[in-house]
């Protein structure tokens, strides 16, 4: 803070109750130790308001320090400066660790503790692999020119660390019945395509005047007449809910065309109240707490309200725009909590029952895109509920879940019909349909598994899926399955779909799989495996036969299609020994599976499946 026209750095606390930033001044302790504190209030103190979130912006000026580090992230640089004369290296590595955590939370909702490796060979300018941490940055970098005016780059792997296993389960509840809950149709058919577009500009064309996202939620829940959804009152005739529903409006302010004169009163809105007890779930905490408060509400509303009737509705009739709020929310929980789960271990059927829809031709459908979003279950006889007497049961395939871009959560623990067991699928964005790259992560197929005078049994499997299976299953075959299908299907992509090449390299990944001092290696480091969510175990194992093959030769790069093209047109070196050159080309492939499995890994993306770049069928393939 700069006061009396110096700065000085000081430890910040947040005192929501009395709005006010506590600055804590740690290098002035009085006698009795106490540390010397100052108070900033923001807004006025006395006023009545229920407020969830307070936004800070930091802002480094490049003249304040010229002592910079350099974060690359996603693309985007950030410049972070350091103080070389009282800082150390290992307080600067902690200081970014610490900065990358809070950036996590404040863009994607992620509260998790986060492990940084670094190497420092990859450091500019580079530094000696066995410096002491505990050195000041200025010692460490004072000789290099134009110091201390430069620019230092630390390259660094990040990823979260926390444990997610065993969740505990949150205490039982009531059951509500579901017999209200809407019955609604996702698909969407042929001949409605065009009116995607539509969808998309009219979202896009939708300007939020209010200064609040709450207010505007609720505001949206209430012009769409479904105040009861907010607040718990009784009442026994029509008239008397009339006039309690014009008597709390008046008291929370409520004007149809004036979203911010809405007042956030936690006694009168009372889902509130149960939004914030639903923010401190068992379940929620494991996950290190990564939704907001307006999340958990948008999921309530969908899961659990009278709104979710008409809000369906009016999704399947293409007015997205009436519940622009409720929807983008939505989507935002549904793809915050699908990276937080352990979908990479999931191999359940799902299914969800449409009341009363039946398709004549499987081609009646655009595969791969859902109009609104879809409440599934694991319990077939949940569907059968929703399907009544006459309908059709959509089957999910396992890899609907683990798919990258088709977004789904587990919002059993938020929702109040807990026996269903309720998993919700994201519905799909008109950008996703018409973007070419896209438009494959996104999709899936649908065929017709079954069907009697009652029911028809609708299958859906991820589009990645369908298209790697049959020449994944293949070479198991012939292999007579003894091999994991996920194993099989990264050399098959590595091998660009070349089953007899992909059939060279399986023995040797196998031979060296089944011994047991190779196997009592691995254990060695199965830990840290598991902690970066890559719980394949089989592929675990290739990838520690790569990285000791590469030690041992001491040929540790990234050869790429350049690099083989020229290897081919230089064929006629290898002619008089035939197996020299196949033995080289095994190596140069060994090192190109190695370094995009060891990429996936190290950076946490194989089973999670977040790269675009990178397509792993971990999720595709249950044992």
């Amino acid at each position: 803070m700069l006061s009396n026209g110096k700065w000085k750095e000081y430890e910040i606390l947040f005192d929501y109750e009395y709005r006010r930033i506590v600055l804590l001044d740690k290098n002035k302790v009085g006698k009795s130790k106490k540390i010397k504190l100052k108070t900033l209030h923001v807004g006025n103190s006395k006023k009545s308001s229920f407020e969830f979130n307070i936004v800070l912006t930091f802002i480094y000026k490049q003249e304040f320090n010229s002592f910079q580090i350099i974060l690359n992230e996603s693309g985007t640089a950030h410049k972070e400066p350091f103080n070389p004369y009282s800082m150390t290296l290992k307080q600067g590595l902690e200081h970014l660790k610490h900065q990358l955590q809070i950036r996590q939370e404040s863009l994607y909702g992620e509260d998790e503790f986060i492990k940084l490796e670094c190497n420092f060979n990859n450091f500019k300018p580079q530094i000696l692999l066995d410096i002491n941490e505990d050195v000041l940055l200025n010692d460490i970098y004072r000789h290099f020119p134009h110091y201390p005016n430069i620019q230092v780059y630390w390259e660094c792997i990040v990823y979260p660390c926390i444990e997610r296993t065993d969740i505990p389960k949150s205490s039982p509840s009531k059951d509500i019945s579901s017999n209200q809950k809407p019955k609604f149709n996702p698909l969407l058919y042929e001949c409605d395509i065009h009116k995607l577009k539509t969808i998309q500009d009219t979202m896009f064309s939708i300007k939020d005047t209010s200064n609040n996202q709450w207010k505007s939620l609720l505001h949206e829940v209430i012009k769409n007449e479904h105040l009861t959804d907010l607040v718990t009152i009784q009442y026994l005739t029509k008239k008397e809910e009339k006039q309690l529903h014009e008597t709390i409006k008046q008291k929370i302010n409520y004007n149809e065309k004036n979203v911010n004169e809405l007042k956030l009163n936690k006694n009168i809105l009372t889902i509130l109240n149960e939004v914030k007890t639903l923010y401190r779930d068992d379940i929620h905490k494991q996950m290190g707490y990564p939704l907001q408060l307006i999340h958990i509400c948008a999921i309530l509303l969908y899961c659990g309200r009278s709104c979710n009737v008409q809000f369906s509705r009016d999704q399947i009739q293409f007015q997205h725009s009436k519940w622009s709020n409720l929807d983008w929310y939505l989507q935002q929980a549904i793809r915050i909590l699908h990276n937080h789960e352990r979908r990479e271990e999931e191999s359940i059927e799902l299914y969800c029952g449409l009341k009363e829809v039946r398709l004549k031709n499987i081609k009646e459908i655009k595969f791969g895109f859902f109009i609104s979003h879809v409440s599934t279950s694991d319990d077939f006889e949940v569907a059968k509920i929703y399907r009544s007497d006459q309908g059709c049961i959509l089957h999910f395939h396992p890899s609907m879940r683990r798919a990258n871009m088709i977004y789904s959560c587990d919002v059993s623990w938020i929702s109040p019909f807990k026996h269903e067991r309720e998993i919700l699928f994201s519905r799909s964005h008109a950008i996703q349909f018409y973007n070419t790259n896209t438009k494959e992560e996104a999709g899936w197929n649908a065929k017709i598994e079954k069907e009697n005078k009652n029911t028809q049994m609708i299958l859906l499997t991820w589009t990645r899926y369908d298209q790697f299976i049959q020449q994944t299953m293949s070479i198991s075959k012939r292999w007579n399955n003894p091999i994991d299908l996920n194993l099989i299907y990264i050399v098959l992509t590595n091998a660009q779909g070349d089953i007899d090449r992909t059939m060279e390299i399986l023995p040797f990944i196998e031979e060296w799989r089944n011994e047991t001092e190779n196997k009592m290696k691995y254990e060695e480091k199965k830990k840290e495996f598991m902690e970066k969510r890559c719980c394949n175990h089989h592929i675990n194992l290739a990838i520690k036969e790569i990285e000791i093959f590469t030690e041992k030769d001491n040929k540790r790069r990234i050869f790429d299609d350049t690099f083989f093209l020229i290897f081919h047109k230089q064929v006629s070196l290898f002619e008089c020994d035939r197996f020299l050159f196949f033995d080289i080309i095994i190596f140069f492939f060994y090192l190109i599976v190695f370094f995009q499995m060891k990429l996936a890994n190290d950076s946490n993306l194989c089973f999670i499946c977040e790269s675009i770049r990178m397509k792993k069928a971990s999720f595709w393939f249950s044992n």
